[in-house]
């Protein structure tokens, strides 16, 4: 799993965007009614029935006021609040709110589905492969037609808090993680946590491991076929040096710690395990190149190509096609595996 960071000033531009698609007259009309009959979720958004009589009276008097960012403070403040701290959340918004809410609040978020502004909102959010799985890109780009352009948003957004568990968040900014259409099926209305793109830190907490069988692997991870002579395939050699591919891939904490319970969850809802032993060949891959390019040969490299490596660093971030930039890391397919692997078998050092 990999960490979405958004910065202050991206921010800033999606919220501006976020306004743009949002504050239309017949739209907030239509909120206006919904607040009028939910005192519920009118409370989520207004501090008091006096702030939401003069919102709603200078909307009447003149809608143009849609415009002011200090009329428009009420409702962005909710659509972007932070929903870090999960106490917060669940006594916040987890409340019973009427189904014409719920209707306003899932048809909105199925328009902002399809606009335009959804693809440049996540160009600004600069994801470009699925945060849960790290393996699948997702595709975002705008096409020119003849009756003007289309949005192509081929990924998903994931309700982290699912829609059907807390409704008042379905339009929610920090509650739609981007992810490929994979992770969000499997992960589906589960009200069972898992990593939280958004704030989670711990991405740096776990880590891949390449692991010999033992006496305890009876059947393959990814087919759940059984395994034949799990005595011979426990010791062979070949393994370190790319050419045999009875191991494993875990996903273990590090320093022997037990997995948080957000990351258990998101192994079993995401198979993680499943979909990186189906990656062998790439990992294979990775060994072989460790194995043939021996601490000998960087100096070779060092000595021979002065112009083009200036540090050892930059030698394994060609042989191995990866970087530790944060560019990279986010927007590579396995770049978390490949980091934890190439640590593990000594050839990169963070």
């Amino acid at each position: 799993m990999i960490g979405i960071r958004i910065s202050h000033h991206s921010l800033n531009e999606i919220k501006q965007l976020w306004c743009k698609w949002f504050f239309r007259k017949d739209r907030i009309y239509e909120l206006v009614e919904v607040l009028e009959h939910d005192l519920v979720f009118r409370q989520m958004i207004f501090l008091s029935d006096t702030e939401y009589d003069n919102w709603k009276k200078a909307f009447k008097t003149d809608p143009s006021i849609m415009k002011s960012n200090l009329w428009r403070e009420p409702i962005t403040t909710f659509i972007f609040d932070d929903l870090s701290d999960e106490t917060y959340v669940i006594s916040t918004y987890k409340k019973k709110i009427q189904q014409r809410t719920k209707d306003f609040l899932f048809k909105n978020y199925e328009r902002y589905r399809q606009t335009i502004k959804l693809a440049k909102i996540i160009q600004l959010i600069g994801v470009e492969v699925c945060p849960y799985c790290n393996r699948n890109f997702i595709e975002n780009y705008v096409v020119r037609q003849e009756k003007g352009q289309q949005a192509y948003f081929k990924g998903d957004l994931d309700h982290h808090y699912a829609k059907e568990e807390i409704p008042a968040l379905a339009l929610s900014f920090f509650n739609l993680v981007p992810s490929c259409k994979v992770c969000n099926h499997e992960k589906s209305d589960s009200i069972k946590r898992t990593f939280y793109p958004f704030y989670d830190q711990e991405e740096n907490e776990y880590q891949f491991r390449i692991e010999m069988y033992d006496n305890s692997d009876t059947h393959d991870l990814v087919f759940e076929e059984p395994i034949e002579d799990i005595e011979k395939k426990r010791f062979d050699s070949t393994v370190w040096q790319g050419i045999s591919d009875h191991f494993k891939i875990k996903l273990c904490a590090r320093n022997g710690k037990a997995l948080s319970e957000r990351m258990e969850n998101s192994k079993e809802i995401f198979h993680l395990e499943k979909k990186y032993n189906h990656s062998k060949e790439y990992v294979k891959e990775l060994i072989r190149k460790r194995y043939i390019y021996a601490e000998t040969h960087k100096e070779n490299l060092l000595k021979n190509f002065a112009a083009i490596f200036t540090d050892e660093k930059q030698i394994a971030e060609t042989l191995y096609s990866y970087s530790d930039r944060e560019e990279y890391v986010r927007n590579r397919p396995l770049s978390k595996l490949t980091k934890d692997l190439l640590i593990q078998l000594g050839a990169w050092v963070e």
